[in-house]
């Protein structure tokens, strides 16, 4: 009898102890009802943490954060969703990324409405979470391209002053021939994501736009009147060396870096490295200006508006399709976004331009030159056309720069034979 009391008691034991070591587990940040997992990139886990302790405390439901490393939250959500080990919400990349995501079924649609999509983020960032005229997603933070100046080789009042690219070029030539050892302006002629934004002022296009917001893959733009005129632009600049010959972004980079170089065009996202690098009080940001001559209609009825467009891109939040809280997602994706502290905080830990149009008119952005300039930008920035086409593009672009740059090849024979290029390499894409 105490042999079976023993065994009872034993076997009650055991049960006890499989249900304390599975209070104990920790959570694997799958979905679950009840309780939301955001699984975010290396860094933001303790922003994101403070957001879920608030989002808790506001609405009840509990909110894990997850961190990883490695992969993209798409290319993660691929290998996890199907079996059950998903999270409910994403820190997404917008643009082309998004769109590839899309595609193979991996974020819910996003109630426009539920979020203000429309009026509460900056026209770019809409843009960076739509795909064919829906949203997946909402913004966090925006990258693109501008110029930024070291006030110690060019004042404030000059840089913020240009309201031409002819200004811009005439202070170059002037700071180049008295400054021996120092350059007034350069850019990374050989990489079209930087040099397209003077092709788009030229009225240039790599895919035309419909009204809805899709593209049209067939109608390309790459040879065009305008996009020529571009090419020769940019030739002209390299020629008058208003830019040094062979110059990369890595090597202009450096310079800048270390007082050498007045203006840089570069992205955002390197924001913090010159701010580093020159001090916050010497760092200013301006957007491209206008160019003149490219405000014309060119002989085959090409529009240029002489408004540089700089691609863009950036971050947000998605949904998993995956995801057992539809409801609760929606909501915590409204929830951090109708905070611009947490934009901010995102901007803060990142460096990305904040995606809220309530942001733009913030204290700390308004006192801040730097990020005051790329907002500036963002007025004229487009995301990259997203599309799996896209990819077919880069590689003859960047052949076409060397061509016509480097070897002096005729602009618009290289133009006519990239576009070539292009269409071929589609076609390969099938």
């Amino acid at each position: 009898m105490k042999k079976v009391v023993s065994i009872v008691a034993a076997s009650v034991l055991a049960v006890s102890g499989v249900i304390a070591l599975a209070g104990c587990q920790e959570d694997n940040g799958y979905s679950k009802e009840g309780r939301l997992a955001v699984w975010v990139g290396d860094g933001l886990q303790e922003m994101f943490e403070t957001i879920a302790e608030d989002y808790e405390e506001a609405t009840g439901t509990p909110v894990f954060i997850k961190s990883y490393t490695g992969l993209t939250a798409a290319e993660k959500l691929a290998l996890d969703g199907p079996s059950g080990r998903a999270g409910d919400i994403y820190v997404q990349g917008g643009g082309a990324d998004l769109a590839n995501a899309v595609d193979r079924g991996l974020y819910l649609e996003v109630d426009k409405d539920a979020v203000d999509f429309d009026t509460r983020f900056v026209e770019a960032g809409q843009e960076l979470m739509s795909y064919n005229g829906k949203a997946y997603g909402v913004p966090l933070g925006t990258e693109t391209e501008a110029i930024y100046y070291n006030k110690t080789l060019i004042s404030e009042e000059v840089a913020e002053g240009f309201e031409t690219w002819d200004d811009l070029v005439t202070w170059v030539k002037d700071f180049n021939s008295k400054n021996s050892g120092k350059y007034g302006f350069q850019f990374d002629y050989t990489n079209c994501y930087y040099t397209w934004a003077f092709n788009e002022a030229f009225g240039g296009y790599i895919f035309a736009k419909n009204a809805d917001g899709t593209y049209d893959v067939e109608d390309i733009g790459i040879d065009n009147d305008g996009s020529v005129a571009a090419m020769e632009f940019m030739k002209k600049m390299i020629d008058e060396g208003v830019t040094p010959k062979d110059m990369t972004n890595a090597v202009a980079a450096v310079e800048f870096q270390n007082g050498n170089l007045a203006m840089i065009y570069d992205g955002s996202w390197n924001l913090t490295n010159y701010r580093n690098a020159i001090g916050a009080k010497n760092l200013g940001v301006i957007k491209l200006p206008y160019i003149p001559e490219a405000d014309k209609t060119f002989e085959d009825g090409t529009e240029g508006d002489g408004v540089p467009v700089a691609f863009g891109g950036g971050y947000g939040l998605a949904i998993s399709a995956f995801t057992l809280n539809p409801e609760e997602s929606m909501d915590f994706l409204d929830f951090v976004t109708s905070n611009d502290e947490y934009v901010l905080e995102y901007y803060r830990v990142i460096g990305r331009i904040p995606a809220t149009v309530s942001c733009a008119d913030n204290e700390e952005v308004l006192s801040d030159i730097a990020l005051k300039g790329f907002y500036a930008q963002m007025e004229s920035t487009t995301i990259q056309p997203p599309v799996s086409e896209l990819a077919a593009v880069w590689t003859p672009l960047g052949s076409a720069a060397t061509d016509i740059f480097t070897n002096n090849q005729d602009a618009e024979a290289v133009m006519v034979a990239t576009k070539q290029a292009v269409i071929d390499a589609i076609e390969l894409l099938g």
